[in-house]
């Protein structure tokens, strides 16, 4: 075993780590997995603390105490490791790892040592061994079974993270697959939100999944931890099943390298969809609008981003107002359908040329007013939000949350409009004031300014929750009553986006220098 090569190897992957950490996404996936730390902190708290706890292990329910905490240390370290490591692993691949002086067993003695040793596994281990601790000393369970149920869940947690982490890898890797992998993130975050109401009820239609969930590895660790009998044997038999079935999965994935898409020849025409899409704008705009069209379909984190739109839209609008007062609902779905016109689009629309790189100072050579690029760019976004709104509708009106009429479909598209035509124009600015050079490849990260977030997340949560919050200080404030109010308003946010583009384009020209050194890199 060479001892010192794997003493240099273990100190070139926290050396990266600390490097990755430094860097802007290094800081949001330590904030986002701080967040989560919080959320389960505050989850806690508000169901009555560590002294609720005690009284439930007391009182004989120990094991859905435990099992709810093992839950969440299992994902929160599931998520950490993939957000904090993701892209480690082909790093210390088993291909990368054969340019080291080592035989095949140090290699997989050293990968894995490597990943078991980040920091934050120090951090679940621990807090899983202070409630292992905790049931014993309240009398819960044994202090030798909690010990080992701890450890092999530990071992599990790890196995597991790798197989899903080996799992994105190769799901990112494929074409389409980020936007799939963003779809089964959706899900899964908006599952509880969807059957929290029924589970609160007691339905019993959900009484085979809770089953199921009893196999799974932190209610089978909490079953060993609070037991003293057969059934933390049962439990402790449920982990090493999970531990055997992970290791071969691994097993499996590691001997099969991911395939690398070779790059694929495309004849370039002048009469593709694109340019006859771009010609319903102008003969004068046809060519930059299907450019426009052509570059954003490209790009992987648009796919991934546009087509989720219609479907969250529709979850938003059929969760959200079942969790208010019937008088509330209303505002709470006309908010969330407003949003439909500029979800898919908005984050790109803040940073038109972020993604062009060098290739933004094309654009200033080419024989048309430079402002024709800034113009085409901000049609694209329109043409591609608008057909997300009669989508949106023909949801709303096949699956209706609340009563509909003629008035309320009115209302809830002019609404819709209006947000997409203001949005665009306060996005030109964005684009314009506070552009961000950004990463065209990059299937996932944040490359948005602070404005352009604050622009974001501020109008999207504005108009999620500042309904249900209105809803409940004045739940008739906004009904179908008032549905000619749409009317002047898309009227003024039509004004107000062809406005701002008129005056943007003066601004474009003066700050075209600023923006090629930003996009270049040079600012």
């Amino acid at each position: 075993m060479n001892i010192e090569l794997i003493n240099e190897l273990i100190r070139l992957r926290y050396k990266l780590m600390w490097a990755k950490t430094r860097t802007r996404n290094g800081k949001m996936a330590l904030f986002f997995a701080g967040y989560i730390l919080l959320v389960m902190a505050i989850a806690i708290l508000s169901a009555g603390g560590i002294g609720a706890g005690i009284v439930a292990v007391r009182s004989g329910k120990g094991y859905p105490v435990a099992a709810v905490l093992l839950a969440g240390m299992f994902l929160q370290a599931v998520l950490a490791t993939i957000l904090l490591g993701f892209g480690m692993n082909a790093i210390f691949s088993d291909s990368e790892m054969r340019r080291y002086p080592l035989r095949a067993p140090e290699r997989l003695f050293v990968r894995h040592l490597i990943g078991i040793l980040d920091p934050f596994w120090y951090l679940i281990l621990a807090l899983e061994l202070g409630l292992s601790l905790g049931m014993y000393a309240y009398g819960a369970g044994s202090f030798w079974l909690g010990l080992i149920a701890v450890l092999l869940l530990f071992v599990t947690n790890y196995l597991f993270a790798r197989v899903l982490g080996q799992l994105v890898e190769r799901l990112v890797a494929k074409k389409g697959g980020s936007t799939l992998l963003l779809g089964l993130i959706i899900c899964v975050g908006m599952l509880p939100a969807a059957i929290g109401p029924y589970l609160k009820k007691g339905d019993h239609n959900f009484r085979p999944l809770i089953e199921v969930l009893r196999y799974t590895p932190p209610a089978a660790a909490a079953q060993s931890m609070t037991h003293v009998d057969l059934a933390a044997i049962g439990g402790l038999a449920i982990l090493a099943v999970w531990i055997l079935g992970l290791t071969a999965a691994l097993a499996v994935l590691e001997s099969r390298p991911m395939k690398v898409r070779a790059a694929q020849a495309t004849k370039i025409s002048w009469d593709s969809p694109f340019e006859r899409i771009g010609a319903w704008l102008g003969p004068q705009n046809a060519v930059l609008v299907g450019q426009w069209l052509r570059f954003y379909s490209r790009n992987n984190r648009f796919r991934m981003i546009y087509p989720l739109a219609v479907p969250l839209i529709a979850f938003f609008v059929e969760v959200f107002p079942r969790q208010v007062a019937p008088e509330g609902r209303f505002m709470v779905a006309l908010g969330a359908f407003t949003i439909v016109g500029f979800m898919g689009t908005v984050q790109f629309a803040v940073n038109l040329f972020g993604y062009v790189g060098g290739g933004f100072r094309r654009y200033l050579l080419l024989p048309t007013d430079p402002a024709a690029v800034l113009r085409t760019g901000s049609y694209t976004f329109l043409l591609l939000g608008a057909p997300l709104i009669p989508v949106a509708t023909a949801v709303l009106l096949l699956f209706p949350p609340i009563p509909l009429d003629w008035r309320t479909v009115v209302m809830f598209v002019g609404s819709a409009l209006s947000a997409m035509f203001a949005m665009n124009g306060v996005a030109i600015w964005v684009t314009l004031l506070a552009p961000r050079r950004g990463n065209y490849n990059a299937s996932f990260g944040n490359d948005l300014s602070v404005p352009a977030n604050v622009l974001l997340i501020g109008s999207i949560m504005t108009l999620i929750f500042g309904p249900r919050a209105l809803a409940k200080v004045s739940p008739n404030a906004i009904g179908p009553e008032s549905w000619w109010l749409v009317i002047p308003l898309v009227a003024l946010a039509v004004a107000f986006y062809f406005a701002s583009l008129r005056r943007a384009e003066h601004t474009f020209v003066a700050r075209r220098e600023s923006l090629l050194a930003i996009m270049e890199g040079r600012a």
